[in-house]
């Protein structure tokens, strides 16, 4: 009974890595300085430099959804509703100001 069911444990290894590819989605919460919400970044490549608050390098299937908020001065809160999404080819990501430099086929959208 053992010696089958590690054969059907090894028959299904080969089935369980094509339904996730190596070329996956990385995922990345970035908080910056001009939001109260964190950015969200997704992308096949992410590359961060050393140093924070730093520009964020991703390439491939970008996307980052910027939150939407307002400040509300009779309540002294914020109101966020909704996203902004740049997708791109590429696009560097400030930490520090938001800025986003994206680079190819860009499209921007706004989601509730």
């Amino acid at each position: 009974m053992k010696v089958s069911l590690i054969a059907i444990a090894l028959c299904t290894l080969p089935l369980t890595a094509q339904q996730y590819p190596a070329g996956q989605l990385k995922h990345l919460s970035i908080p910056t300085l001009t939001s109260v919400r964190p950015v969200s970044a997704a992308a096949l490549e992410i590359e961060r430099e050393p140093q924070f608050p730093s520009i964020i390098h991703l390439k491939g299937k970008v996307e980052i959804r910027t939150p939407v908020c307002v400040v509300v001065p009779a309540k002294n809160a914020h109101m966020c509703g909704g996203y902004v999404v740049v997708r791109a080819d590429e696009a560097d990501l400030h930490e520090d100001s938001g800025q986003i430099d994206p680079r190819g086929s860009v499209t921007v959208t706004r989601e509730p």
